[in-house]
């Protein structure tokens, strides 16, 4: 059965960071910088509201079905809305334990993107009891898709060890991996070319 992918608008954030903010309550992305104290499920999806309030006005949110997944992929000519909304909004640090550790670690994921122009696939995530049927996939899918009309590369990264194979399922490959500083978690940088299917 086909998965029916549209561009999020606005009033959709809500819904979409809730369902992102439980997909991704034992990320090691979202753990290590902003802290694994309070209720983690609302930590983060506050985090994922005032990030994706600032990513929505760009066209940069997906929804697949009525809330069953999203995904947030970056074009390389929208970096710079990227960035502004990771660290610009203090809403989003202020949810930290440690908003030095907060900023370090963003810096050293932003200092392992390439240098010339790439798409971003900054997040993808499947509403709990929706997963395993191929909701994942079809949003991969529709982003990959776009990405090679442009001929453009994409880049990724991951904590989670699991998703490396899942990601490799698509044609992604890694590029390196590596410790976060001060004790963080293991990354893998992973990164798709369109020349290379």
């Amino acid at each position: 059965m086909p998965v029916e992918i549209t561009q999020a608008a606005p009033d959709r954030v809500p819904v979409l960071a809730s369902l992102l903010g439980r997909a991704f309550v034992d990320e090691p992305m979202m753990c290590w910088p902003l802290g694994e104290h309070g209720d983690l499920a609302e930590r983060y999806r506050l985090s994922f509201l005032y990030f994706l309030e600032g990513l929505v006005q760009f066209g940069l949110l997906w929804e697949a079905e009525p809330a069953l997944g999203a995904t947030v992929w970056i074009p390389s000519d929208q970096a710079g809305a990227w960035g502004e909304a990771q660290m610009g909004d203090p809403r989003i640090v202020a949810l930290a334990a440690d908003e030095r550790r907060y900023a370090a670690f963003w810096e050293w994921i932003e200092g392992k993107l390439p240098d010339e122009p790439v798409w971003h696939l900054d997040t993808i995530g499947v509403a709990p009891n929706a997963q395993g049927v191929g909701i994942g996939a079809a949003l991969m899918e529709h982003g990959l898709a776009r990405a090679r009309a442009e001929g453009a590369s994409v880049f990724l990264e991951t904590g989670t060890a699991r998703n490396v194979p899942w990601y490799e399922r698509f044609g992604f490959r890694t590029v390196e991996d590596a410790d976060a500083p001060d004790g963080g978690p293991h990354i893998w940088f992973m990164r798709w070319d369109p020349d290379e299917l």
